[in-house]
């Protein structure tokens, strides 16, 4: 465009016409509260990062906040702020596509926390997800859950009659079964190997977890581990000292209906029955690193025979897998969950929480335990219509013919 010559008046209505059209532009949003452009006028995608200051930025994301002031605008009922911020982080995290990693608002967190201390309030059930299904893990043993009649492996399809949605995940659908202390909850399960699904009403009651449970018999220590919690490797090392004390010949430790927990633990177990500095576990992602057994081996040249089941999962695996490959254990029962895969809790500054899978655990010779599960060495089914325990059985037989050779 030519200048203007100089002492002509440029139009003063050409001028205002472009201030206002430039107001209206503002107003319309290019650069008003939350959006950066509109989100109908982007050409590709509407997330954009902008950068704040040297070393930092900022996600703007216009249609986020489109469907926010849509959402306060024009829904007919009320809107609760915090719920949906918290909704919007949870979706995020769950379109990951993996059941195991989560997020937890600040009172889930707080719960999930209190619950790996070994006290909480609920029906006493682990739960995973298997082939798309929510799948108990485990019942806790002498929980409400136990005592109501829910299995290892049973399929949770409803809850106090309204079905899983495919949308839910792990933490909904625990959210779903919590309650106060003495109220109940129903769930239709289906137990493994049969065709019809049963209801079962639960009364929730606060849940102590006993982790570690041992007794001693002709010379022989039958150890059971119910999870890996805090508290555990020091009740389970004080159990072992005992035995050890008790001049014990062989052992049964018992991890079946065991749902994990911490890995440390694990670690630490595995340790009383291997030799210092022996791989545990190795576990496999963005980067390789193996786990070595540490502490006191105290009963490590005692013959060790371990049951397992479809219950033992996580933290157990690891243990029957690192007994299996490095002390030659034998496994007696079923084969396990085939829950290893590594999740690190990562808490947010408001309290919130992300659990992350990070990485898959490996045996010690390089089995993978995420799906695949261990294999038993001798397969033996439970009974449940007779009162006898025939994989412990079995395992006493086994341990016996180990303690003559």
């Amino acid at each position: 465009m030519p200048p203007t010559p100089v002492g002509e008046a440029r139009p003063k209505k050409r001028r205002l016409g472009k201030l206002a059209a430039i107001l209206l532009l503002f107003l319309a949003g290019l650069f008003v509260g939350r959006y950066v452009v509109p989100a109908a006028e982007l050409a590709q995608t509407p997330l954009q990062f902008v950068a704040v200051k040297e070393g930092e930025r900022q996600l703007v994301f216009p249609t986020f906040w489109e469907a926010w002031d849509i959402l306060h605008q024009e829904f007919i009922g009320e809107v609760n702020d915090r719920n949906l911020f918290y909704g919007a982080v949870s979706g995020l995290v769950s379109a990951a596509g993996d059941p195991y990693t989560v997020f937890s608002d600040p009172e889930e967190t707080k719960q999930f926390e209190e619950n790996i201390e070994g006290s909480f309030s609920g029906i006493g059930v682990e739960i995973g997800m298997r082939d798309g299904a929510v799948t108990v893990i485990a019942p806790l043993d002498g929980s409400p859950a136990a005592q109501a009649g829910v299995r290892e492996e049973d399929i949770i399809a409803a809850i106090n009659g309204e079905p899983i949605r495919p949308e839910e995940n792990l933490d909904d659908v625990v959210d779903r079964i919590r309650g106060p202390k003495g109220s109940s909850v129903k769930l239709t399960v289906l137990h493994k190997d049969e065709a019809s699904s049963v209801e079962i009403t639960i009364v929730r009651d606060t849940i102590h977890i006993e982790s570690v449970k041992m007794n001693i018999t002709d010379g022989v220590a039958h150890m059971e581990i119910t999870s890996f919690n805090g508290d555990t490797p020091k009740l389970f090392t004080d159990a072992a000292h005992e035995a050890a004390r008790a001049g014990v010949k062989g052992v049964i430790l018992d991890l079946r209906n065991n749902p994990g927990g911490f890995l440390d633990g694990a670690v630490k177990i595995a340790g009383v029955f291997l030799e210092p500095n022996t791989v545990v576990v190795s576990e496999k992602g963005d980067q390789e690193r193996e786990y070595h057994s540490k502490g006191q081996p105290i009963l490590k040249d005692q013959p060790i025979v371990v049951l397992i089941n479809g219950g033992s999962a996580s933290a157990a695996e690891i243990v029957a897998g690192a007994l299996q490959d490095k002390r030659g254990a034998r496994l007696v029962g079923q084969k396990t969950f085939g829950k290893g895969s590594v999740q690190e809790f990562k808490k947010l500054s408001d309290g919130s929480s992300i659990r992350i899978t990070v990485a898959k655990w490996f045996t010690p010779s390089g089995r993978s335990i995420e799906d695949a599960g261990i294999e038993p060495t001798i397969v033996v089914e439970n009974n449940r219509d007779t009162p006898a325990d025939e994989p412990l059985d079995r395992a006493v037989e086994e341990l016996q013919t180990l303690l003559k050779v």
